[in-house]
């Protein structure tokens, strides 16, 4: 039996208190949610002109966090099982990538149901004011106000583990036919 480190138990932690957290925001979004479709009102959505949209891209976010927490502990638990990733963990990995991806999305479309007054559509009249509109949309909203270029950062680090990963397999496999 392995002996528990200190690092395992902070990650652990971590791991679960994510969990925690991506389902106490699910419960929470979900709660404010439902009487938003009966009246069309809510206290806790930003003025949006599309809140359903708006709780929609939070519950399915809060969701992706929580599989993603769950799939993180999975994957360090077989690690410290066997020491190494084994073929299991890449299909873990991928799935992490995917979530990675999903949530940039979901944050892109968020961020522009929080801003459309910054799209200036009334100022849409050439082909140069919307290109000139849509850069400064992007950087100023997408970049440097909500960064969603994070979750795509993290989904490249996490493309390069898979290779990696995928790598280690090869030459394990190719090492266990040659004894």
């Amino acid at each position: 039996m392995k002996t528990l480190r200190r690092g395992d138990l902070l990650i652990a932690l971590i791991g679960w208190a994510a969990v925690l957290l991506s389902a106490q925001a699910i419960i929470y979004y979900v709660r404010w949610f439902i009487p938003s479709l009966t009246d069309h009102h809510s206290f806790i959505a930003p003025p949006v002109k599309n809140s359903q949209l708006w709780f929609i891209t939070k519950i399915a976010s809060n969701l992706i966090f929580l599989w993603v927490s769950v799939l993180l502990l999975k994957l360090y638990k077989k690690y410290r099982r066997s020491g190494y990733f084994e073929q299991d963990s890449i299909r873990l990995l991928n799935s992490v990538i995917i979530a990675c991806l999903s949530l940039a999305f979901l944050g892109f479309i968020n961020t522009i149901c929080e801003n459309t007054d910054e799209l200036h559509i009334e100022q849409w009249n050439s082909l140069w004011s919307i290109s000139n509109l849509l850069f400064r949309f992007f950087t100023r909203l997408l970049v440097l106000k909500e960064p969603q270029t994070m979750y795509l950062l993290l989904g490249a680090i996490l493309w390069g583990v898979r290779q990696f990963v995928m790598q280690a397999l090869q030459v394990k496999k190719e090492n266990e036919s040659f004894i």
